[in-house]
């Protein structure tokens, strides 16, 4: 397994479009601090995936994403849903919804924390949380055949490519 440099990146927001509307907001508890289950039940990876080795790290490679998936969907919206992912945070921008979590490394598996902070109040897109559903609680990373990364976590899973 290779390892990656270090790095910082800043995350781009994607131009809003007048053309798709998010669904009607609902009614939601605030973000909490939530920390991986090490009992919980991950997905079986697809023969062509090639999942984290065991007892390797669980860690999302610091870079630029683009959100490419949401539960066996693709997302397909007027505007992009990118991540950015530094030493120690994941940011999430789609438009106005901006989430962000500061994780860790516990026994090898990724730790999130939601940071707690006013974003937009509008509703949210499917893949947007699906998102925040996944990192909120990451159970697996695998990197798939289309050399991009799958992650599933929360009853959810999303697909990302590096930009």
């Amino acid at each position: 397994m290779r390892k990656l440099p270090p790095c910082i990146v800043v995350a781009a927001l994607a131009a809003c479009t007048p053309d798709a509307q998010p669904p009607e907001r609902e009614e939601s508890s605030p973000p909490v601090a939530v920390e991986q289950s090490t009992t919980s039940a991950a997905p079986q990876p697809s023969p062509a995936a090639d999942p984290v080795p065991s007892g390797a790290k669980m860690v999302l490679p610091v870079g630029e994403y683009r959100l490419a998936g949401a539960d066996g969907q693709g997302v397909d919206l007027g505007h992009a849903i990118t991540v950015s992912v530094t030493e120690r945070e994941i940011r999430l921008a789609s438009q106005c919804v901006t989430p962000r979590w500061t994780y860790r490394i516990e026994q090898g598996r990724m730790a999130t924390e939601a940071v707690v902070e006013p974003i937009c109040d509008r509703g949210r897109y499917p893949a947007e949380e699906a998102a925040s559903a996944v990192f909120g609680s990451p159970e697996r990373i695998e990197k798939t055949e289309a050399n991009g990364w799958r992650i599933s976590g929360g009853g959810r899973t999303i697909t990302l490519f590096s930009q």
